[in-house]
């Protein structure tokens, strides 16, 4: 499967647009995909490539920077860690959308980007992921939830990681993923927040033993 070149077909697909949202498209180069050298045993779903310094945005070649090292990369080799995994050998990554913005998605008010460009990448991502079947979906960042499973009960990160309104007192309720009933892959999903979100106290007391319940559902459906 050429990802980049079916990439590019639906750029040219948004591109063409005339509707209202269309100034939001930016015509810049996709990212490729991250894609570890041995089996792929992790699927990583990010967001979108967009970020806030439309320079730092021509720099972005990979799907979340993952050909460079810094801190995302450093919190995914975490989580690889954590599941018996190694990044640069186990994991594909890819974006939800995988097109640029002009500016930040989820600063736009008037309208739903994610939503609207999603239905244009929906049917290139099903593909893309199909590739993986064995593989664990996991999805980064809050924004993505509404698209990768809509139906579900929650698309709130902190309600699968054991949120309570008590959780400052040392309460927790239970882990919780995205059924396969629940999400538009037909997959199970398991919400993690975004890199700078984990150095939050909440997310940050739970990430190993959330990751202990990650190994133990994949290890359950082996």
């Amino acid at each position: 499967m050429d990802v980049q070149k079916e990439s590019q077909a639906v750029l040219s697909e948004l591109l063409s647009y005339q509707g209202p949202w269309r100034k939001y498209i930016s015509d810049a180069p996709i990212p490729r995909p991250f894609r570890g050298s041995g089996d792929i045993r992790l699927v990583v779903l990010g967001q979108d490539p967009t970020v806030k310094n439309p320079e730092a945005r021509r720099h972005i070649t990979t799907v979340l920077n993952l050909d460079k090292p810094g801190s995302l990369r450093s919190y995914l080799q975490r989580i690889c860690a954590g599941l018996g995994m190694r990044l640069d050998d186990h994991v594909y990554a890819t974006n939800g959308i995988e097109n640029f913005f002009t500016v930040p998605p989820t600063t736009v008010k008037e309208v739903d980007l994610l939503r609207l460009a999603s239905r244009s990448w929906l049917m290139l991502l099903r593909r893309e992921i199909a590739q993986f079947q064995d593989a664990t979906l996991l999805s980064l960042g809050e924004p993505i939830l509404p698209i990768l499973a809509p139906c579900a009960r929650t698309q709130k990160v902190r309600d699968y990681w054991g949120y309570t309104p008590s959780w400052k007192t040392g309460e927790r309720g239970a882990f919780r993923y995205v059924t396969a009933e629940e999400s538009t892959r037909g997959r199970p999903i398991f919400p993690f927040p975004h890199q700078p979100s984990i150095r939050k106290i909440f997310y940050a007391e739970r990430l190993d033993d959330y990751l202990v319940f990650v190994k133990a559902q994949v290890e359950r459906a082996v």
